[in-house]
């Protein structure tokens, strides 16, 4: 007849006193308490499964009553029964619940900067800030579209549907932003493809959308410009006469010669210049192409930084100081909205502009027998800092065109003037 074990009692279980060695107290059925010398009581359970012998623990007493440790025993007895091992079990649910719990953390918020931040080697410093903006205004706010309202930002990036995407770009489109929803649905697919790559998403959901069907077909919107020789003068004596913040001005005055990108001139500093060589070096963090450059500056830019140097609230960082903040460069809208004062409209002209105002004019000069400069189309794109595909010619392009970059870029200086003084 087997030994029937009398079931311990929580005062019993209260007045057991530590001793030097472990020692048990058993409250029948496997479940037993272990009064160790490190002066603990755990819980433990004892069984058998599939003809193997068990052991696990149910937690310390008193954080675990002997009502509740005898629960949990029942509760394994009855697992048994049925065929399940409930260590095995209990790593399962606990896994199950791990992964859970990862899944709520991974959110599109948290995925999509994890992206951000991965992403930023393969572009400039600019642009990358460009594409947080980008992510804070039209993908992690709340959108509103036919009278509903959502937003994806905190939901598990594994749980985003096609339909919640196509609902931002809707709605981007319903205001007028074609081409924000258009450029929204490219940083998506970019997203998606780094979630799909470390495995947190099975499948881009991207690639399942057309976006002709949801935005409609592209068309493609170049920057305006100004090529007309009488509307450039106009321009020039314009931001000659530019009556606003100093810094702003002579930005204004060096873009048409530098015709840069905005983000390259705001944030030009003085120990990027080499006066004695004429020579500005721009490091690779801020340029688009992830590539240094160096730009020959014609002796009329020479001359307004000079002027700028001599000029008593200089920066000893940044050429065109910010009127409010002596430590940082002018604002990204700085130069747009001094050409607004001018009375230039977006429509019109935009600081891009200045670039295909070079492009246009050099390349209508390449071969005019008796103005033309003489250089070729390929000194043209080197002066615009434009990337050339084919990587042998690339670096046979850095190697040659020096010279070449810097005639045609004072051939157009003195193009300008004489437009500008007719």
């Amino acid at each position: 007849m087997a030994r029937l074990t009398k079931p311990l009692t929580d005062k019993e279980i209260k007045e057991a006193k530590y001793k030097p060695n472990d020692y048990t107290l058993s409250d029948g059925g496997g479940l037993y308490l272990l009064v160790t010398s490190r002066k603990t009581k755990l819980w433990r359970f004892n069984y058998i499964f599939e003809d193997k012998r068990a052991l696990t623990s149910f937690g310390t007493y008193p954080t675990v009553s002997l009502k509740q440790a005898r629960i949990k025993r029942d509760e394994f007895k009855e697992l048994i029964a049925h065929g399940i091992n409930p260590s095995q079990k209990r790593k399962d649910d606990k896994a199950q619940i791990k992964e859970v719990e990862a899944q709520k953390q991974n959110t599109f918020y948290h995925i999509s900067q994890l992206w951000h931040k991965s992403y930023k080697e393969n572009v400039s410093e600019n642009y990358h800030i460009k594409l947080s903006r980008a992510l804070d205004n039209y993908l992690y706010k709340t959108h509103e579209y036919n009278g509903i309202k959502q937003s994806i930002k905190d939901k598990p990036i594994d749980e985003v549907t096609r339909k919640d995407i196509i609902f931002i770009l809707e709605a981007l489109k319903d205001r007028g932003l074609q081409e924000t929803a258009n450029r929204t649905a490219v940083i998506l697919q970019q997203i998606y493809r780094y979630a799909v790559t470390h495995e947190y998403v099975p499948h881009n959901i991207i690639f399942d959308i057309d976006k002709k069907v949801v935005l409609g077909t592209r068309k493609k919107q170049n920057y305006p410009t100004i090529t007309d020789p009488k509307e450039i003068k106009i321009l020039l004596n314009l931001i000659d006469e530019y009556s606003g913040d100093y810094s702003t001005k002579k930005a204004l005055q060096v873009l048409p010669y530098l015709f840069v990108r905005n983000s390259n001139l705001r944030q030009m500093e003085w120990q990027e210049i080499d006066f004695e060589a004429r020579v500005w070096s721009i490091p690779k963090e801020k340029m688009k192409t992830k590539e240094p450059f160096s730009l020959p500056l014609p002796h009329q830019v020479i001359k307004i930084l000079k002027e700028i140097q001599g000029y008593e609230l200089k920066s000893p960082k940044y050429v065109f100081v910010s009127s409010v903040y002596k430590d940082r460069p002018i604002s990204d809208n700085t130069l747009i909205i001094a050409l607004r004062r001018l009375g230039y409209t977006k429509e019109q002209l935009v600081p891009h502009s200045f670039r295909s105002m070079f492009s246009t004019r050099a390349n209508t000069y390449a071969n005019d027998p008796q103005n033309g400069h003489g250089y070729t189309s390929e000194v043209i794109e080197a002066l615009l800092a434009h990337k050339e595909p084919n990587k042998v010619k690339s670096a046979y392009n850095r190697a040659t065109y020096t010279e070449a970059m810097r005639g045609l870029i004072e051939w157009y200086g003195n193009y300008l003037d004489e437009v500008k003084n007719g």
